[in-house]
Formats: C-alpha cells, sequence, structure tokens
C-alpha cells in the first residue's frame, strides 16, 4: 500500500486505513480486509492515477484495487426515514476527521496514516474501547 499511497500524495492527496483493520492493528490481532479512505483528490482523479481501479460503489465512490477497496473521503446528511436516505458530499477539501465524523461512534472512527503511520483519533475512541 506504500506505492499507492505515495502516488496518491504525489496528486495531493493522502491514504488512510480505516475501520476494523485499524482496530486489529491496535489489538494486535491479523486483518483479513482492509479498507481505506482517501482525502485531498477526486474520484476522477483517482481513476486517472489507477486506471486499473473498478468502480464499486452505487451510492459513493468507492474503488477496488489490488483487492482493496479504497473510499473518497465524503460526509452523509440523513434526509429521511431509515438507514439509507443520505445525501453523500464528497470533494477534495473533506478532511479525515470530517470523514471520520460521519462513522459509528465505535473505534471505526479511528485511522491510520499509511505513510506516517500516525494514528487519527478524533473523538478518543481508543481509550473508551480500552475501558
Amino acid at each position: 500500500m506504500h506505492q499507492i499511497a505515495k502516488i496518491i500524495k504525489q496528486d495531493g492527496g493522502n491514504l488512510y486505513l480505516v475501520g476494523g483493520a485499524v482496530r486489529n492493528s491496535l489489538l494486535g490481532l491479523k486483518s483479513h480486509d482492509e479498507d481505506y479512505c482517501v482525502t485531498g483528490i477526486t474520484a476522477e482523479k483517482f481513476k486517472e492515477i489507477f486506471p486499473n481501479a473498478k468502480i464499486i460503489g452505487k451510492s459513493f465512490e468507492v474503488f477496488e484495487l489490488q483487492g482493496k477497496q479504497f473510499a473518497i473521503a465524503r460526509t452523509e446528511q440523513k434526509h429521511g426515514i431509515g438507514h439509507k436516505e443520505f445525501k453523500i458530499t464528497t470533494n477534495p477539501k473533506i478532511t479525515i476527521e470530517q470523514d471520520l465524523a460521519r462513522r459509528d461512534i465505535t473505534i471505526n472512527s479511528i485511522a491510520q496514516d499509511v505513510l506516517t503511520g500516525e494514528i487519527i483519533d478524533p473523538f478518543n475512541r481508543i481509550r473508551r474501547y480500552k475501558k
């Protein structure tokens, strides 16, 4: 993933490992599923720099590349009843913290910068999870 992260960085973006893979890493467990969040670039730019990526997202920009999923950072606004009625917004200015804020209140709202290894935990989920 380092090479993919470097290419994204060269084009003005950042790549973060998110979700269960971060949780497993923090717990010293092996992960079988890795999901990534991309900030700082558009879906069009991702497709341009990775032409072999397959679009798999229906409601928002998710790509599959080398057997991994890459979602463009997004925000969500609920506008109806139920779990499916959301207005999805993506743009290169959405930060990893904004993307994490839309996730549930568990450890899923933690990310790890692929290039630096830095853990991004804006809601102190690690502390709450370890209690």
